[in-house]
């Protein structure tokens, strides 16, 4: 008990110091990303009319990796807007892993969880999409239809091609990007089918980082909830580690858990929370 108790008493005396470190590193990217949205509701937007079956669990990652591979393959868009997109996204990233890591534990989260890791990594270092030059839209086609359309028709494509396959978890992995990919793509058209050809790509940009937004803001919602698990761990030898994870990570998100709190949580149960998939069922639910 001695031992136990002396390391307790020299983390509480060593936390004060950790988190006012970590308060210097805000993210100040994510902050100016949540500003472009008000709400969570974009969390209901990314898949509005199912129009593929979806097999697969989605990560809070996917949908910000989908969503962002399209925006910054608008070729209109100024280079340092996609770049503070990009640079958003990443710094928003490693606050969604801590989210996933301690509350989407399941066999079937971790595997596509650390997959779309590296789709990240393909997107934002190589501007490829499971092997697909980003580039080539923009040289091919003009207007944001013909962009997602491009997007949607590789992707279906993909789902076709991973589910002839065995299904060793490289194709499973590929068919949930590619599905991801085809809902947010065919969402995106047949939502805006009416004025899609009018848009510019500004526009379609403005929204897409406006889900993104929203989706972001969603997931760290979680992060209360992510601190307190972390604090929670009952092996003595792994806990002065877990609590100094946990008083870096308190001051550097300590701004972006006060700016969301005067955004309203959708009617949820505590332990449905933490997974986009009832956030998204919540939004598309007709009001009484």
């Amino acid at each position: 008990m001695v031992p136990a108790l002396r390391t307790l008493t020299n983390m509480s005396k060593s936390m004060d110091y950790v988190i006012q470190r970590a308060e210097k590193q805000q993210p100040n990217n994510i902050m100016k990303l949540l500003k472009e949205s008000s709400g969570f509701e974009g969390v209901g937007k990314y898949d509005v009319h199912q129009v593929m079956e979806e097999k697969y669990v989605d990560c809070w990652s996917l949908p910000i990796v989908n969503l962002t591979t399209i925006a910054i393959s608008l070729p209109e868009i100024q280079k340092d807007i996609v770049e503070r997109l990009l640079r958003s996204v990443s710094e928003g990233l490693t606050y969604v892993r801590h989210v996933e890591e301690t509350l989407n534990t399941s066999d079937e989260y971790v595997i596509i969880q650390k997959a779309t890791e590296t789709l990240w990594l393909e997107v934002e270092i190589y501007q490829r999409w499971l092997g697909n030059k980003l580039l080539k839209p923009a040289q091919q086609f003009n207007t944001p239809k013909e962009i997602v359309q491009w997007f949607s028709d590789i992707a279906n494509n993909m789902v076709t091609k991973a589910e002839s396959k065995n299904k060793e978890s490289s194709a499973i992995c590929m068919s949930a990007f590619a599905n991801s990919m085809y809902r947010i793509t065919q969402t995106i058209l047949i939502s805006h089918r009416a004025n899609i050809d009018e848009a510019s790509q500004k526009e379609l940009f403005g929204q897409l980082s406006s889900m993104i937004s929203c989706i972001l803001a969603a997931c760290l919602a979680n992060l209360p909830q992510v601190i307190t698990t972390k604090c929670h761990t009952s092996v003595i030898e792994k806990r002065e580690a877990s609590v100094h994870t946990v008083a870096q990570l308190l001051g550097e998100t300590m701004h972006i858990m006060n700016s969301l709190q005067d955004r309203q949580l959708p009617s949820l149960n505590h332990d449905e929370l933490p997974f986009i998939v009832k956030w998204w069922a919540c939004f598309l639910q007709p009001s009484p």
